[in-house]
């Protein structure tokens, strides 16, 4: 799995489909499970961002005047508060991976865990509405730059799989090859 910045900025470099047409299929299949496989550390990293997004507006929309809840309560509404976020689903997409690796996940997580890691999450009732609403903002930001990444990926999972329909289609690849 590309578990660096480092390899992700790779799969999603304007040259990485370069010259598709002339690598192999297993070459072909290679690339497309590698891009697969970001998608789906990045898909998972998505929802932690998300999970973090949830819990700082529980804090920042709560009603004026009322105290900010105690962090059990949180945990305890957890389900609930991360049911209603109203956020639309994803692509729908099947997830190649449901848990990334967490060995795999740290070098990914570093960003997040830097904006609000577990830690800060329990000192949330401390804070004030600017300061909930510039992590909530930084969230935002991760979450559009991720969402951005995994739609690149996207694109390049269709169009490593178009190559491979169409050689299949035009004969260019055998129908035995399928199995493999």
């Amino acid at each position: 799995m590309p578990s660096t910045p480092d390899d992700l900025q790779r799969l999603l470099a304007p040259t990485y489909l370069d010259d598709v047409h002339a690598l192999t299929v297993a070459d072909i299949r290679r690339m497309r499970a590698e891009c697969q496989e970001a998608e789906g550390a990045l898909s998972y990293l998505r929802r932690l961002i998300q999970g973090r997004m949830d819990i700082v507006h529980t804090y920042l929309e709560r009603p004026d005047g009322a105290e900010a809840p105690d962090l059990s309560s949180v945990v305890d509404n957890l389900a609930g508060i991360m049911a209603g976020s109203g956020r639309p689903s994803g692509p729908g997409r099947n997830p190649v991976l449901f848990s990334p690796d967490t060995d795999d996940m740290a070098a990914m997580t570093t960003e997040l865990d830097a904006i609000l890691g577990a830690d800060e999450i329990a000192q949330l009732a401390t804070l004030d509405a600017g300061r909930l609403g510039e992590l909530a903002d930084r969230l935002r930001t991760l979450e559009n730059r991720v969402s951005a990444e995994r739609r690149g990926l996207h694109e390049r999972i269709d169009t490593l799989q178009a190559e491979l329909v169409e050689r299949h289609k035009s004969g260019r690849a055998s129908v035995d090859g399928l199995l493999s």
